[in-house]
């Protein structure tokens, strides 16, 4: 089979070059001016790349400045809102404390006395505990 494949091939025409090849192959040879052309193009495409590459350079770059920004602005907010919740608490742990301890008992009266106690004068080793600082009271 290979014989025969071989013998199909040696009995093709051979390829030859067009009139003239040779003539225009050392014509380009000769031209030193059309190859001086090329290193002004490929220096063009790399001048062109360059400036591709700093343009996305500086976007990225002004991207990253924005972000960073952004994330200060957030941070301070953040600070900002820990403060004001951080008062909030201290305000509402003044009132909380306030109304758990009072400072007076309304021990009872008629229409022309009414007695109150102020708790905070009276010394804990002097009398037993008020019954609002009692939890068995409830």
């Amino acid at each position: 089979m290979e014989d025969h494949v071989g013998r199909l091939l040696r009995e093709l025409p051979r390829e030859t070059a067009r009139p003239g090849f040779t003539q225009r192959v050392l014509a380009r040879l000769d031209e030193p001016a059309r190859s001086a052309a090329r290193p002004v193009w490929r220096l063009r495409l790399a001048a062109m790349g360059a400036i591709t590459a700093v343009a996305l350079l500086a976007v990225v770059s002004a991207g990253v400045v924005r972000h960073e920004q952004s994330r200060k602005a957030e941070r301070a907010e953040a600070r900002r809102l820990l403060q004001e919740i951080r008062a909030e608490h201290d305000r509402l742990e003044q009132e909380l404390q306030a109304l758990s301890e009072p400072p007076v008992i309304y021990v009872g009266g008629d229409e022309r006395l009414d007695l109150v106690v102020d708790v905070n004068r009276i010394p804990a080793e002097d009398g037993p505990e008020p019954a609002t600082y009692r939890y068995d009271t409830f």
